[in-house]
């Protein structure tokens, strides 16, 4: 007997490719120094506007569409 899913491992590979791709290319950035807000890569930068590293970080495709 076969693991759950182990028939459609490798669509299950791309996905998890997809999603390593998409979260090193649209990371969502808010500055808690100065309010500046910005899409981006996931490169660890500072601040663009004020150089602060108080930064938080969300995934966009995390977001829902609409």
């Amino acid at each position: 007997m076969n693991p759950p899913f182990e028939s459609d491992r490798p669509q299950i590979d791309r996905w998890k490719r997809k999603i390593e791709v998409a979260n090193q290319h649209n990371v969502f950035s808010h500055c808690h120094q100065c309010g500046y807000e910005w899409v981006g890569s996931s490169e660890d930068r500072p601040c663009p506007q004020c150089g602060s590293d108080r930064l938080e970080r969300i995934l966009c495709w995390q977001f829902p569409d609409g």
